[in-house]
């Protein structure tokens, strides 16, 4: 009898024991199918720093301009705690390039490497921003650091970015150049033949003219140690009465077949003829003036505000050269084309046509958007003058 009452005391507790085993797992259960009086802090919690580690991207963009546009350049920033460009960043044939940088890792530094040579930018928020040897040359002056060694570590302010801007803008105008005494180097937008564009190109040019300055580079030393007064003045090209002498390189072309209604031609690369930029040339039938640029392959010759482009070695009708008497006198004209000669909507030209001693005397170009140019240099059109 006593075996029994212990027997059935023990399986009582034995039941008791399952039964709040039991009720502690399914309030467990229950808790966390709930939530729990502690699930909402959790959950909040990690929102909150799920939303910390979301990045809000800004998008900045401008113009790369040298003599030219930087046409696939590439454009790289050191911001904030060494961040960069969220992608790659590349300047497109009209110089345009753009950019994502993280928002909360502005201001940034920026870099374009053209042909050797680089050229650097600030920017502190989104919006748009130039690269070009003038805004290098705002870095050095505010900066006085070489561009490159500010790059990878330099500081800058507002105020002195902004005082350096309108010194060397002042000193621009001073010099002969055109731009506007308040315009802002750095986000202006850059169109095409700008005053911006043509200073800098009038300005590069007059830095390959001074007997003082041995290049660019040597003129950031002089301007990054305060010496804006440095600056070149500008050249007027138009009125020196020495002309550009071209040297053609004869090893950049080869004979092909003739073409239809052809006869066989030199086709050149663009190794023909170095890069260069000839201001010495007027519209045929007025004084209005026109620049000629050649920057690896790409030709452009403007009038105005128009500009036609043509590219050397990109199809097979592009770069041919001829070699023809006339009277005693070898001329020597290069023609570009871009495009075949069948879709009018693409095809582009531009014809040099250049003396036995290698000057330029006239060019030619043509485009399905842009009205004819015809363009000599002074020296040419005061021939052309006496036989009229």
């Amino acid at each position: 009898m006593i075996d029994i009452k212990i027997f059935s005391v023990i399986t009582m507790r034995f039941n008791m024991n399952i039964i709040c085993k039991i009720s502690g797992l399914l309030s467990v259960i229950l808790l966390i199918a709930c939530g729990g009086e502690n699930s909402n802090s959790v959950s909040e919690a990690k929102i909150s720093q799920s939303n910390q580690n979301e990045v809000t991207y800004k998008l900045i963009s401008g113009i790369a301009f040298s003599t030219s546009a930087l046409n696939g350049a590439n454009v790289t920033a050191i911001c904030k705690d060494g961040i960069g460009f969220k992608n790659t960043v590349n300047v497109s044939n009209q110089g345009k390039w753009q950019g994502e940088v993280d928002n909360s890792k502005f201001p940034c530094r920026l870099q374009v490497k053209a042909n050797g040579q680089s050229y650097y930018s600030y920017v502190e928020r989104e919006g748009n921003v130039n690269i070009n040897p003038l805004t290098d040359m705002v870095v050095a002056y505010a900066s006085n650091q070489v561009p490159a060694t500010w790059y990878q570590s330099g500081t800058m302010t507002t105020e002195k970015l902004n005082s350096a801007n309108s010194a060397l803008v002042t000193e621009l105008i001073k010099k002969g150049y055109g731009v506007n005494n308040d315009v802002d180097l750095f986000n202006v937008e850059m169109k095409a033949n700008s005053p911006i564009h043509q200073a800098i190109q009038e300005l590069l040019e007059a830095i390959k003219n001074n007997r003082n300055i041995k290049d660019y580079d040597a003129l950031l030393m002089l301007i990054k140690d305060g010496n804006l007064s440095q600056l070149p003045k500008k050249v007027d090209i138009l009125n020196n009465s020495i002309p550009m002498i071209f040297n053609f390189n004869t090893n950049a072309c080869q004979i092909l077949p003739a073409l239809e209604n052809m006869q066989q031609y030199n086709k050149c690369s663009d190794k023909v003829i170095n890069n260069f930029i000839e201001n010495n040339l007027v519209a045929a039938d007025s004084d209005e003036k026109c620049v000629l640029v050649k920057q690896g392959n790409k030709v452009s010759l403007t009038k105005g505000n128009q500009t036609v482009s043509a590219l050397l070695d990109q199809e097979q009708e592009d770069g041919m050269s001829f070699t023809f008497d006339e009277g005693e006198l070898d001329i020597v004209d290069i023609v570009i084309n871009t495009g075949p000669y069948t879709d009018i909507n693409t095809y582009s030209q531009i014809g040099l046509d250049f003396s036995n001693d290698g000057k330029l005397r006239a060019v030619v170009g043509k485009s399905p958007t842009v009205a004819p140019m015809n363009c000599v240099s002074m020296e040419f059109k005061k021939i052309m003058e006496q036989y009229k």
